[in-house]
């Protein structure tokens, strides 16, 4: 009984604090630091934010995530992705899991992204959520696809979109539907000194959300970044960055008006 008042509490709390109904919740550090605007980022956790990132990345690289929201025992999230480069086609996979024993959701995502020309890439990612609720309702599976568009405007400017959910597929049957989210964004970058990047959200249940934010690099493979969004979950974001021969670590904290600071932190690697 006590799992099923958990996952009831989960859905209600979706559009406030909780990772509920195997929301598409944005990874990585980077984007956490900022306001999670990240549907035009062509880093590894493209794999996860916007599938179309992934064609333009070069050589096979991997990652973990691990944030902790609100600092509360259980609502922890952990991930990790890879993805390899064949030929102008990079294939991902990607893991995530949250919850607790009596309610716990796993994400398995295989995804591909391909360049179409210099400028232009597309993605997609299959999805299959496994999700736990104690006593009567045990386990449930079901599949979720997602795809991303992705285009380099000018050499310094990238437009991202993405649509999560595509079918419109529940997560259990009278109960809550797996959300369906359309994003639109940009990057822009200045020179080699910052980046700035926006985004607008709009999951199908609620009122779009805007998202801002700033990367500036305060010395070589040292990056300072910070964000702000209209959503519920965090109004306000800041994070750090720095990347040594092959490693990167991001580090990053988001602030809720009520509920204070969660941490987040992740390790890149490439080839």
């Amino acid at each position: 009984m006590k799992a099923i008042v958990l996952y009831f509490i989960l859905s209600i709390c979706t559009a406030n604090i909780c990772f509920a109904g195997n929301d598409n919740y944005p990874l990585g550090a980077r984007s956490a630091g900022m306001a999670t605007a990240s549907v035009a980022m062509t880093d590894i956790w493209a794999s996860a934010n916007n599938q179309a990132g992934l064609g333009f990345l070069e050589r096979p690289a991997a990652a973990i995530y691990y944030e902790n929201r609100f600092n509360v025992e259980g609502l922890a999230l952990q991930a990790a992705t890879v993805a390899i480069p064949i030929n102008t086609t990079v294939v991902g996979l990607n893991y995530r899991y949250f919850g607790l024993p009596k309610y716990n959701e796993s994400k398995f995502g295989l995804a591909v992204g391909k360049k179409l020309g210099e400028k232009f890439a597309i993605g997609v990612q299959m999805n299959y959520f496994h999700t736990y609720i104690a006593d009567d309702h045990g386990t449930v599976g079901n599949l979720c696809g997602e795809v991303g568009l992705m285009y380099e405007v000018a050499e310094n400017l990238t437009v991202g979109t993405h649509l999560y959910n595509v079918w419109q597929n529940k997560q259990l049957e009278n109960l809550d539907r797996i959300p369906t989210i359309m994003k639109f964004g940009f990057i822009y970058k200045i020179a080699d000194v910052a980046a700035v990047s926006v985004e607008t959200e709009k999951d199908l249940r609620m009122d779009a959300i805007f998202k801002a934010g700033l990367e500036y690099s305060l010395i070589d493979d040292l990056f300072l970044r910070c964000g702000v969004s209209t959503g519920n979950i965090y109004q306000y974001s800041f994070g750090v960055g720095y990347s040594w021969k092959w490693v990167t670590l991001d580090i990053a904290f988001s602030h809720h008006k009520f509920l204070g600071y969660s941490p987040h932190v992740s390790i890149n690697a490439r080839w």
